[in-house]
């Protein structure tokens, strides 16, 4: 991802609506925000930011299993 990316995934991540559409996917603005991300190149962005945080922290949890079974 580069700079431009994580800039506008980080806009979109600290837009108040669409926090509130991440947030609320069964509303009438989470279904509208939804279909705008098709194509809006920030909420991809932002959408992949928050894939690379949860491997980030399932790497984190895997390495500290790792860590309680040796002891």
């Amino acid at each position: 991802m580069n700079q431009f990316e994580q800039f506008l995934g980080k806009v979109c991540d600290g837009c108040r609506l669409c926090r509130y559409a991440r947030d609320n996917p069964a509303t009438m603005i989470g279904k509208i925000m939804a279909w705008h991300g098709k194509w809006c190149p920030a909420w991809k962005a932002q959408q992949e930011i928050e894939r690379e945080r949860q491997q980030e922290a399932k790497r984190m949890s895997n390495s500290r299993k790792g860590l309680r079974k040796k002891r």
